[in-house]
């Protein structure tokens, strides 16, 4: 119980802390995705599932230009995620789970970055 009211803590800051169209922190997005991920069955009626999912498509565009930049600019990539492989949703809502509270008032972008970071590390 004290989990969810923490939860919801962090997201009422983030909605108050944050103007309309600012990027979505990882502690809000963690907030808004434990309903549905509590259950799943009803996720895709919930009207929080196309803002979630507008907000991840988001982070992943954003950190795909990022990589092309950085790449362009002759920098190491940030993740070295193999050819055709993928991060499902859940392993990157539970890397987003492991992030510290000081990581999850970040930005979504940059605390998708660290869990590809850690996931597939550059070696």
């Amino acid at each position: 119980m004290r989990l969810c009211h923490a939860l919801a803590a962090i997201a009422l800051s983030a909605a108050i802390a944050a103007p309309a169209n600012a990027a979505m922190t990882v502690g809000a997005f963690l907030a808004r995705a434990e309903p549905l991920r509590a259950n799943p069955l009803i996720a895709l009626m919930s009207p929080d599932y196309p803002v979630l999912k507008a907000e991840a498509d988001a982070a992943t565009r954003a950190l795909r230009a990022d990589a092309a930049q950085r790449k362009a600019a002759g920098k190491k990539p940030i993740a070295c995620m193999p050819e055709g492989e993928k991060l499902g949703i859940t392993d990157m809502l539970d890397g987003l789970d492991e992030l510290s509270p000081k990581e999850k008032r970040l930005p979504l972008k940059d605390g998708y970055a660290r869990v590809l970071a850690k996931t597939f590390p550059c070696r």
